[in-house]
Formats: C-alpha cells, structure tokens, sequence
C-alpha cells in the first residue's frame, strides 16, 4: 500500500510579475506539540481513505492492518518540530511610565523599524524613513511599472466613534476600515476592499525625501536601475530590468501623501466629544499649547505659508515628559490646495489657527503622527553646510 506524505514540500514557481515568492512560516507554540504533530500525520492517512493506521511516537512505529511497522524518519514529531520555526509571543504589555511613554511616542516606533538600504545614496536606515517601490503589472499592455508601496498609508484609520477615555487602547469593534485616497492622475484606483492586497515580488527602498525621488527620474541618471542594483536571482528576468519609471514620481508620492493627510485629519476632526477627550484641541494662543494634555504635536496655519518651514519646535518649561513639541506649519505642509480643502470640510480648522494633536495610546492616532512626521521629513531639506 502506498501512502501519501501529507509534508511534501511544493515546487518553487518561476518567479515573474505573476509570481510570488514563497516566504518562511511560522507556527504557533500549540501546534508544534507532540500529540498535534502526531495528529497532524495521522490526517494525511486519513486523507488517503485508511483510518485504522496509528502513529505510535513511544516506539517509533506505525500501527497497520498488516502489523507494526517502523515508522519513516519524515512522519517522526522530532523532527517535524525542528524543522519548523516557532512563532514568537507576543510581547508583554509595558509596565512603569517611563515604558509606557515610549511605547506610545510615535518617534521611538519610526526608530524600531526594520533596518533596510537605499541604493541610491548607499545608506542603511530604519524602514520607516524609506520609500518603498513595488513592480507591477501595467493592466493594459502587461508591462513592468514601479509603483509606490503601501508603507507611507497602510496604516492610516478612518474612526468615526469618540472613546471614553482618550488613553484606551485600538477597540477593534470601533475601528473602521482604511480610507480610500482619491484617485490620483495615471494610477488605477485603489482597491475597495479593505483587505491589504498582496506586495509584489520584487520590492525595494529609496530615501523618502522628494528631492532623492526627483532626481530619479532625470534623464541620464539611472536612479530607477539603481533599485534592482543589490537584486540577484529569478526575479531579475530581461523585461523586469526595463521597467518603466514616472518621471514625475515625486510629485506624485507627495500627492497622495498629502490627501491621505488631510482625509484623516478630516475625519477625526468631525468626531463629537467632550473637550477633554477630543484628539485635536484647538488652542486660542501659544500658552494655551501647554496645557493640552497628553501633548503630541502642533498643527498650525500661519498667515504666512513661508514661515517655519522644517524643523520648527515648542519647547514646555518644566516638562518632565514632551518637553519639546513638534510644530507642522500646514499651509506649508500640505499645500495651499489640500490646506484650504481642509479648511473648507472642517470647521475646527477652519476656527483655529492652532491645534494640538493629542498622544493616545491608540495605533491610528499613532499612525497619524508618523504619517504628519514622515510627509514633513519628505519636503524638508537638510541644512547647508
């Protein structure tokens, strides 16, 4: 009789735009167990219409209609088990303020993130300050396009219920589906779905600064070959080397980055609370900035659009913890055309010169930080020498 093994690995696809590679699996501590994986190979006998053969681990041998047979080294628990990686656990919820605190700063998160390379400028840095470039299918002719990766939006919430207590964790049962951004001109539109769609086999970073993406797409410069420069293998086929790159790429990053911005500023600033659980509390002037509490950063629409630009902060006098504030200068932020669409949806913004985004131990609003952060580091310039 002639058994099949329920383990047989599959064959590695070619890997093409159609493609996706297979990636290493985990499990979790309950399924790698010994009476688990002894139930595990007793299905595959099942599967094959034979339910009276027996696993048994004790004596290394299986039970048959025929007698007890020694049992094959690939059906042995041991051995599956170390073959296997073992899910991590989920780390321990942060006990004591001061971890508490920088569990919650969305700069320590930014910081916490997978190191990976820019190959443009050689420089290794945490993933959240990259741009990630995913190449895809065109839809009409099939050709390879780079298109930009979910990291700069993936994560941006659309909640429309207030919490009772702005220091409450993500409530799954409150927390809506990511907002759709508006189609942006020579893209298709995003998917309705609110399930993240599968990334592209072949993925790769560059600097999340706008003149870094600019100068990519000038004639002569090969910045788009640059991001297949550390790529070797399958994935690299002929067609994949001549993907098309948008010269106006930048451009583009920075508008979808600044709409998906102001859509979620838009939306928590429609919620209805009490003033002490609002997220943005508007401030009639600059003292008023210190008695927001928890403080995370300022958002400000000067009269003036070329007034702090970058590296603009607030410094609180006898602050133990946040005593220097981040300033975004809006107008300057996001645009004269996004800034006045938010002023013409929102009231509180269109009321107030100041606001200040409060620090909720929430991931959306977490999110909202990091995504305000990472749209400022991508316009700002790095001071002359």
């Amino acid at each position: 009789m002639i058994t099949r093994i329920p383990f047989r690995p599959k064959p590695l696809p070619a890997i093409d735009l159609s493609a996706q590679t297979l990636r290493w699996a985990s499990y979790d501590r309950a399924a790698l167990t010994k009476d688990a994986l002894k139930k595990r190979v007793e299905s595959g006998f099942d599967n094959n219409g034979d339910s009276t053969i027996h696993l048994n681990t004790d004596g290394m041998t299986i039970s048959t209609a025929a007698g007890d047979l020694p049992v094959s080294p690939i059906f042995d628990p041991d051995w599956m088990k170390a073959r296997r990686r073992q899910r991590k656990d989920n780390p321990s919820k942060p006990m004591g303020r001061f971890r508490k605190k920088l569990a919650n700063n969305p700069y320590a998160q930014a910081l916490a993130t997978p190191i990976r390379l820019c190959p443009i400028t050689r420089t290794e840095l945490p993933r959240y300050f990259l741009q990630d470039f995913e190449m895809v299918k065109h839809p009409e002719d099939g050709s390879p396009w780079w298109a930009p990766g979910t990291a700069s939006s993936e994560s941006l919430k659309d909640h429309r219920k207030a919490p009772k207590d702005g220091n409450e964790t993500t409530d799954p049962r409150i927390a809506a589906g990511q907002p759709q951004p508006t189609a942006v001109r020579g893209l298709p539109s995003s998917p309705t779905s609110n399930t993240r769609p599968q990334r592209g086999p072949l993925i790769s970073y560059a600097l999340s600064r706008k003149s870094i993406i600019d100068s990519m797409g000038r004639e002569g410069r090969g910045g788009a070959a640059m991001l297949l420069k550390t790529r070797t293998g399958m994935a690299l086929a002929a067609k994949n080397r001549r993907a098309v790159w948008r010269k106006d790429m930048g451009d583009l990053l920075l508008e979808m980055m600044r709409r998906q911005v102001v859509d979620a500023l838009k939306s928590w600033a429609d919620i209805e609370a009490e003033e002490d659980n609002r997220i943005l509390q508007p401030c009639k002037n600059w003292d008023d900035v210190k008695d927001a509490k928890p403080r995370g950063c300022v958002l400000w629409f000067p009269d003036q659009a070329d007034v702090a630009k970058q590296f603009a902060t607030f410094d609180i006098d006898g602050a133990k913890y946040g005593s220097k504030v981040m300033v975004h200068n809006l107008r300057w932020l996001l645009g004269e055309s996004e800034a006045q669409r938010l002023r013409d949806a929102s009231r509180l913004f269109h009321d107030n010169e100041i606001l200040v985004l409060k620090q909720w131990r929430r991931k959306a609003v977490m999110e909202l930080h990091l995504s305000l952060w990472r749209l400022h580091g991508y316009l700002a310039e790095p001071p002359s020498m």
